[in-house]
């Protein structure tokens, strides 16, 4: 599947989408279109938002600030800043607004994620409606273009229905159509077999991630639209993928605490209770946790996979195990924070209360939490810092904090 998507997927972009390639013209929203041109050379689209003929919808006012979010190599040595929630989410608007345009698609690590961004923050800011509509867009001109890959129908079908959930209380058409395609391609077993399987853990390393996040997202919906076809049988699908595949990795246990907070009957008590115990002996002495100890996964593990066919000895030379930031970063404190509190934990909790101190510890001056990417690839972008913010903002959303 992967023949015509190497550029894309070693960009890290493999939920790409946004795809208006038809009869040599560009669909343009009604009124009116913000050009390429209106945007300054630093954020001129890539050669591939180019080549797509990526269309930009301003159903707002809301123009991304030009001095932020430059999508530069971001560092955990870049300055560290007071703690201020306004200036975060500043930033994670402007990623999010800037990524279509930018680069021509939706993506788990960044607009992606941002779709879930928590109401209690967000939901009087312009930006998740200027990001929402640009996806809405997309899959209204799926009529045109045709039905795109499974991985970039189903995630953002997610991301949609539970931005929609929380800042609207319903599914809106748009999102109705991308999870109807969705279930039309989902498999008997209940996953989606041709969910893009790059070695770029957490999001686009196996199918564990694809199910969770729909089915959080049906745990979320209204029963008017989980209880009839072909919403109910997806849903039971995915319950029965759930109970007969066990969550291999921490990440993956961790989406199902999440997802048990919506689903009853899909973990035990001594499951839930384990599985609360093995994230909390993960927490670091510093009161962060590391994304790196969420998963058995490699450094620059081949797009191809096949590494299990080596030697051990090989394996580790070459592909060594994720490193894992010795204080914490910030994907890994704000997902297991978030996480946690799904699962019961309250914020008064001396734990989630260190991680929280963490997060206000460690905000960069720009308004981020730094992540390094698990690939930890000569010249990586860290663009998991993106999903990494996101996080932590849903996990001070949860413990309270306001901005």
């Amino acid at each position: 599947m992967f023949n015509n998507k190497h550029s894309v997927i070693r960009f890290g972009l493999c939920l790409c989408g946004l795809l208006f390639l038809f009869q040599g013209k560009t669909v343009m929203s009604d009124p009116a279109e913000r050009r390429i041109e209106s945007y300054d050379a630093a954020e001129q689209p890539t050669g591939l938002a180019q080549e797509r003929r990526v269309a930009v919808y301003p159903h707002g006012s809301a123009l991304p600030p030009a001095d932020l979010a430059p999508y530069t190599a971001y560092s955990v040595d870049d300055p560290l800043g007071e703690f201020d929630i306004e200036r975060a989410a500043r930033f994670i608007d402007t990623v999010a607004m800037k990524w279509g345009p930018k680069h021509g698609c939706v993506t788990c690590h960044t607009n992606g994620h941002y779709l879930m961004v928590p109401p209690q923050i967000f939901s009087k800011r312009a930006a998740p409606k200027e990001v929402r509509n640009f996806a809405e867009d997309w899959i209204n001109s799926w009529d045109v273009i045709g039905i795109p890959d499974t991985e970039i129908v189903v995630a953002p079908a997610a991301f949609l229905a539970i931005n929609n959930m929380q800042m609207d209380g319903a599914l809106r058409p748009a999102t109705i159509k991308a999870l109807d395609e969705a279930w039309a391609q989902q498999s008997v077993e209940g996953h989606w077999a041709n969910w893009v399987k790059c070695n770029w853990p957490p999001f686009e390393q196996d199918d564990h991630y694809g199910v969770t996040l729909v089915t959080v997202a049906m745990g979320m919906a209204p029963e008017t639209y989980t209880s009839v076809e072909p919403a109910r049988t997806g849903i039971q699908r995915l319950r029965n993928y759930l109970a007969n595949n066990e969550p291999e990795e921490v990440h993956h246990r961790a989406m199902m605490l999440w997802v048990a907070r919506y689903h009853d009957g899909l973990i035990s008590d001594a499951e839930r209770e384990q599985w609360i115990a093995e994230l909390l002996s993960l927490q670091k002495a510093s009161g962060g946790w590391a994304s790196g100890d969420l998963g058995r996964w490699r450094q620059r593990a081949p797009e191809s996979g096949f590494i299990e066919d080596l030697d051990d000895p090989l394996i580790d030379e070459k592909y060594p195990p994720v490193m894992i930031a010795p204080n914490g970063d910030g994907y890994g404190t704000g997902f297991v924070l978030f996480a946690l509190m799904q699962a019961g934990l309250p914020p008064s909790d001396p734990r989630i209360q260190r991680g929280i101190d963490w997060l206000k510890a460690n905000q960069q001056a720009d308004g981020k939490w730094f992540t390094n990417s698990l690939r930890n690839e000569v010249g990586t972008s860290n663009f998991l810092t993106h999903a990494g913010t996101t996080f932590a903002l849903k996990a001070l959303a949860e413990a309270g904090e306001s901005p």
